[in-house]
């Protein structure tokens, strides 16, 4: 019995190694993508005065959780810091409306300019093959 115990602790440090090159190998994969779709989106932003692409932004780090971290990485477009100069809201009060669309005072749907969804989509080949890729590396056991 004291062999099984010990044999077991070998696969959990070993599965603990892994785990770790593989985490920040993906992480350091994945941040770079979404870099790529940061700037794409920020590209992609209308532009009236600057604030609301200005305001596009990546947060990204490990969370915890119960059965471990994970990377979690997250662009937002629309800051209550980032003020628009002429109508003095700050850019999270409309990104959504410049994102996704709005009713505008004439009765007219203005369809919305979706740059966070385009510049994502843009890059949809790339994230997934990084998925797959540590996905593939997991599964294998040798983390590389």
């Amino acid at each position: 019995m004291g062999a099984k115990i010990q044999d077991e602790e070998v696969v959990r440090d070993q599965l603990s190694r892994i785990n770790d090159g593989l985490e920040g190998a993906v992480a350091q994969e994945l941040q770079e993508i979404m870099l790529q779709v940061q700037q794409l989106a920020v590209e992609l932003c209308p532009k009236e005065t600057g604030a609301l692409s200005s305001s596009i932004s990546l947060e990204s780090g490990a969370i915890s959780a119960s059965n471990g971290d994970f990377y979690e990485c997250n662009i937002y477009a629309g800051s209550p810091s980032i003020f628009n100069p002429v109508s003095g809201k700050p850019t999270s009060d409309y990104a959504l409306l410049v994102h996704d669309g709005h009713l505008m005072k004439n009765n007219v749907f203005w369809e919305g300019e979706p740059f966070l969804e385009e510049a994502m989509m843009a890059f949809e080949p790339e994230l997934e093959t990084a998925v797959n890729k540590a996905l593939a590396s997991l599964t294998s056991g040798n983390g590389d």
